[in-house]
């Protein structure tokens, strides 16, 4: 064993059975941890001269503060660990449960195997590339690496790594013609025919709370009656719900209805309660009366509007299962339900009796923008307007002219 002063770490020779150096394993002191206990980091070279070699490197990073502790976790580990242990503590449950499922899903079979001092940014570059061949959308490939650059991060914090390597790469754009989930807003004639044919089926007060709020999804199936002021005429969003994965004091992990709060402070507003969505929360409180007469003992009282069977929260999963079978069984086309969302916004500034602001606050945009960004390019009364309004500030066409130019259009055309 070759030492040096404090700080400079020392030189050890590994021998096999008959005595014969093999390699050389540096070791460098790096404090000590909470309970007093030396932490140490080693690496292991071929040569003497490489393990004094890199035994300077060391001490000089050690001075920089960028040593690292070297340990032989993949991504994978690392990862399930960091979903298990600081996650649930930073996120909510729904989107914890949703970061495990984007590294199950995108990330570990491609770069599972790699230790985490060993990744590179072209082994991100690499892994996202392959991800748009296999023909998935830019926003999917965005997500993912997002949360695996949460993930270094947080590995940077604790010294597994010196620097996280996904910030050295770039986000993918999206490309014209690319895929997306996103489906067009339903037609006024589309939206009545939901609405008309909902309102002998479970799905009637869903699918009400949706068009005639704007609501998301998640907020009407957090949506209880405590948050319903009939006699005032107003309901309150105060909460959302999605299905999320819990994870039990003995590790085994639990998917049910979760509920949070809001998305943002401005998603927390109080709405208008229509004469037809009124309408529609009646007949669903006779329909919750009658499945606890069905339930009986097993009816759980939970207060919230949308409920199963026996009384217990909607689940997400659930509902879009019987939602799809829904449209298909009346002939609507099938769209997002996100996209209801969209549906409600579109025919309300289209008909031209909503300002976009109050569009803005009634959906619990933070920003007017946002509202703007969405929706202001799917209103084709604005291209009307546009032109109505061009066309009368430009000199009118005269009759002369006009004449002549459908005269020239008839040459063109060979008539």
């Amino acid at each position: 064993m070759s030492k040096s002063r404090n700080g400079e770490g020392s030189i050890f020779s590994n021998k096999d059975k008959k005595g014969r150096v093999f390699s050389y394993s540096v070791e460098m002191s790096m404090g000590r941890d909470a309970d007093g206990k030396r932490i140490r980091t080693r690496r292991t070279v071929k040569t003497l001269k490489e393990a004094k070699d890199l035994r300077t490197r060391l001490a000089n990073q050690s001075l920089d503060g960028n040593l690292t502790i070297v340990n032989g976790e993949t991504l994978r580990t690392y990862g399930l660990n960091w979903i298990k242990d600081v996650t649930v503590h930073q996120v909510r449950a729904t989107t914890s449960s949703h970061y495990e499922y984007l590294l199950r899903k995108y990330v570990f079979p491609h770069l599972g195997s790699v230790r985490m001092v060993d990744l590179r940014p072209t082994h991100i570059d690499r892994w996202m590339t392959k991800l748009r061949r296999e023909g998935l959308s830019a926003s999917t490939v965005n997500s993912a690496r997002q949360v695996l650059g949460a993930m270094c991060k947080n590995a940077e914090r604790g010294g597994i790594i010196n620097r996280n390597p996904v910030s050295a790469t770039s986000s993918v754009k999206k490309q014209q013609g690319d895929k997306t989930r996103v489906c067009p807003p339903w037609e006024l004639d589309e939206i009545y025919k939901v609405l008309g044919e909902a309102k002998e089926t479970k799905l009637d007060a869903f699918f009400h709370l949706m068009l005639h709020t704007g609501m998301r999804p998640g907020e009407a199936l957090g949506l209880r009656w405590e948050d319903v002021e009939f006699e005032q005429g107003y309901l309150s969003v105060t909460g959302t719900q999605k299905s999320g994965r819990v994870n039990l004091p003995d590790g085994r992990g639990l998917v049910r209805p979760v509920r949070n709060d809001p998305k943002t402070a401005q998603s927390r507003r109080r709405l208008p309660i229509s004469e037809a969505l009124a309408e529609s929360l009646d007949r669903q409180q006779m329909r919750q009366s009658v499945d606890e007469l069905k339930a009986g003992p097993k009816w759980k009282k939970s207060g919230y509007v949308l409920t199963s069977e026996v009384g217990t929260p909607y689940s997400d999963t659930n509902l879009r299962k019987q939602y799809k079978r829904f449209l298909e069984k009346i002939g609507v086309r099938y769209i997002r339900l996100h996209d209801m969302r969209h549906s409600t916004a579109r025919a309300a500034l289209n008909a031209g009796e909503v300002p976009i602001e109050q569009v803005s606050q009634a959906y619990g945009h933070s920003r007017l923008d946002t509202t703007h960004r969405i929706y202001g390019g799917n209103i084709p009364r604005y291209n009307d307007g546009f032109i109505s309004g061009v066309s009368g500030v430009l000199p009118p066409a005269s009759h002369v002219n006009l004449k002549a130019t459908q005269q020239t259009r008839g040459i063109r055309n060979g008539e």
